[in-house]
């Protein structure tokens, strides 16, 4: 009985280990509390969950970067390190880190549009003011652009379309003002989704409305959608990156990247 409950119980812990999200090593001084980790969502830590990028799009990962009670590294500096075809950022590039705090950075990644399809990891580096630097390695997965059966010979898609400006540049957006992008929604000559619906991934601290938030869609035709965008008092500065999906009733859903910059 002995064994079996010694069994039991090192499966027990097994299991507890395998459960958590993707954390890096403690960095700092490790084997005391004066350390600090990186965190990723518990997908990028797997290839069969690592979130998708297709081929000349952007992708925005959240990161966390907490301290233990008795972190005093202070600022914690951060890079990244991408593999070929890939083009990785983290924004901000260095945070405040007070004991236990934990502050947000947005890992953005952009896959070239002959980046190899696959699983690629993108390692994030923090090294503090004291101690040693550690490392978190986040998995995402590139496709072609094609993947689904959508290339370019395939009619029945819808795109967005953004107006050239915001295309080219970011659109500046004041803290607690708003700016309106209007995104142009396009069915293709044999599009047959109909209605279709679409939303927008961004900071927490961005309040994005999308007006209409679906819009009906004819083969050949257009249906614009005002994106209202509005930082709030708190809001990170500088470059930001809103991810617009378009879902039709049928076919594949279009993806678009709006970067904007808060001031």
């Amino acid at each position: 009985m002995k064994h079996l409950f010694t069994a039991a119980a090192a499966a027990a812990l097994t299991l507890g280990a395998t459960g958590c999200g993707n954390k890096s090593p403690e960095g700092g001084q490790p084997g005391t509390n004066n350390t600090f980790t990186i965190s990723a969502p518990s997908g990028t830590a797997s290839s069969m969950t690592a979130p998708t990028i297709k081929q000349d799009t952007d992708r925005t990962i959240e990161l966390t970067v907490k301290a233990n009670k008795e972190f005093d590294g202070k600022k914690v500096e951060l890079k990244v390190e991408a593999p070929k075809g890939l083009h990785a950022s983290v924004k901000p590039d260095n945070v405040d880190l007070a004991a236990g705090q934990e502050q947000k950075i947005q890992l953005i990644v952009h896959a070239e549009k002959d980046a190899p399809a696959g699983e690629h990891t993108i390692k994030v580096t923090g090294t503090p003011g004291k101690g040693s630097a550690t490392t978190d390695n986040v998995k995402v997965k590139v496709e072609a652009n094609n993947a689904s059966g959508t290339g370019s010979d395939n009619k029945n898609t819808v795109t967005i379309d953004l107006p050239t400006g915001v295309a080219l540049t970011n659109k500046a957006v004041k803290r607690e003002a708003s700016e309106t992008v209007e995104l142009t929604l396009k069915g293709g000559s044999g599009f047959t989704g109909k209605k279709v619906t679409v939303k927008a991934e961004h900071d927490p601290k961005i309040k994005v409305e999308l007006k209409p938030a679906s819009a009906d869609l004819t083969a050949n035709g257009e249906a614009k959608v005002q994106m209202v965008v509005t930082p709030a008092k708190d809001a990170p500065t500088g470059e930001q990156t809103i991810r617009v999906t378009a879902t039709p009733d049928a076919g594949t859903a279009a993806v678009r990247e709006v970067k904007v910059k808060v001031e």
